[in-house]
């Protein structure tokens, strides 16, 4: 009897593939799956780093966008077992899934800010990488399905799409909990398979039964205390604007918004890395962030409700300059930081929905839903008029937030 019981168990993963992951456990793929997997675009994401330079603070944080990637597919995967999905729904969510990041800068959400000063942002590119790609093309023809089914659920057109992008996604599910077991940190606690298991897909996308809305507010703090101490870290944006700053002095030659499609996908962590070590205007701040010498803070302010419009990277540079202006200081030696958390609803038109609607609403989602602004301003720690320098932030950046 036992020996036919393994034997049973063994047959459910002939024709598949297992990945093991540390955060999901065993992760099956097909060879269709695996043909896709192993693209050039989706292995490129190996090489970039989920959080950029947060290691320098918490240094387990080294996990890749391609892990990521892989936890996205499995939550989709569960995502369409629980609701009955068709085949070639489930198909098409898992892929959408899959390729949702395949269109990162270097370095993630860092270095996308040279690409929103040219008015795009990953999700285009991601866009632009799954319409034009032929290895993409090919994988997905091998699955049975058309890239402009999965652009258009990334593009919010389907009633899947809210499963890949909106408040409670196969997105944030997945950082969220990859996050804190990597850096180490333990607030990304979130009841997953609850969530999961208690999600409704309505003709107009998803909602979660009342009943999960403790999962939910799990959720919300979660998300609030990863923005405020791992991806808002003082220190790790000390770092990050260090590498942004060395990126702007190259803009040139990572103008990623101009590239082919080509050279977009050359580029990767270690690619920019090498290239900013080796212009000479660049290479102080990569040696100086080999060395985890880092500007101190010594202004900062937040926000909760904020509109994250107050800064992009050209005003801050402007604001910058009159800061270090108006205290007599080297414009070189002072960094401006504006952080932006956005709302948990961002990536849809739908607030989180709950159904049946409780009898009252939860004031921990009401508040923790809400984006969050951080303005910070740094000083090399050779700055011997940093409160010279703290004076003149607090006015300059009062005078921009009225």
């Amino acid at each position: 009897m036992r020996g036919k019981l393994i034997d049973r168990t063994l047959s459910l993963y002939v024709g598949v593939k297992l990945i093991k992951d540390p955060v999901h456990g065993y992760i099956t793929f097909t060879d269709e799956e695996i043909r896709l997997v192993d693209s050039r675009p989706v292995q490129r994401l190996r090489r970039i780093n989920q959080l950029p330079l947060v290691y320098l603070i918490y240094p387990g944080a080294r996990h890749s966008r391609f892990d990521h990637s892989i936890g996205c597919i499995h939550l989709a995967g569960e995502f369409a077992e629980h609701l009955n999905l068709s085949p070639h729904e489930k198909t098409l969510l898992k892929t959408a899934a899959l390729l949702h990041d395949v269109g990162h800068t270097p370095f993630s959400h860092l270095f996308e800010e040279l690409l929103l000063s040219e008015g795009l942002s990953h999700e285009d590119m991601s866009i632009r990488v799954i319409e034009n790609d032929d290895e993409i093309s090919n994988g997905l023809n091998g699955l049975g399905v058309e890239a402009n089914e999965v652009v258009s659920v990334l593009k919010g057109e389907t009633r899947l799409s809210g499963l890949v992008s909106g408040p409670l996604d196969v997105d944030r599910l997945d950082f969220l909990v990859r996050d804190a077991y990597f850096s180490g940190a333990t607030y990304g606690i979130i009841d997953v398979h609850r969530i999961v298991r208690l999600t409704k897909l309505l003709d107009d996308g998803p909602a979660v039964d009342s009943r999960g809305i403790g999962a939910v507010e799990e959720l919300a703090l979660a998300r609030y205390h990863s923005f405020i101490n791992i991806y808002f870290h003082h220190a790790v944006r000390a770092a990050q604007i260090m590498l942004l700053r060395a990126a702007q002095l190259v803009r040139n030659k990572l103008d990623f918004a101009r590239m082919s499609l080509e050279e977009y996908l050359d580029h990767d962590d270690f690619t920019v890395w090498c290239l900013l070590r080796g212009d000479e205007r660049a290479r102080k701040f990569v040696e100086r962030l080999e060395r985890r010498i880092l500007p101190k803070r010594i202004y900062e302010k937040q926000v909760l409700g904020g509109t994250g419009q107050f800064f992009n990277l050209e005003t801050r540079v402007s604001a910058e300059r009159k800061i270090a202006e108006e205290a007599g200081v080297d414009s070189s030696k002072v960094y401006l930081d504006f952080s932006y958390g956005p709302p948990l609803t961002k990536y849809g038109p739908q607030q989180i929905r709950l159904d049946p609607q409780p009898s009252s609403q939860s004031w921990i989602i009401d508040q923790l839903t809400k984006p969050l602004d951080i303005v910070r301003v740094y000083v090399d720690r050779d700055v011997k008029e940093a409160d010279r320098v703290k004076q003149v932030a607090g006015d300059v950046i009062s005078s921009i937030l009225e």
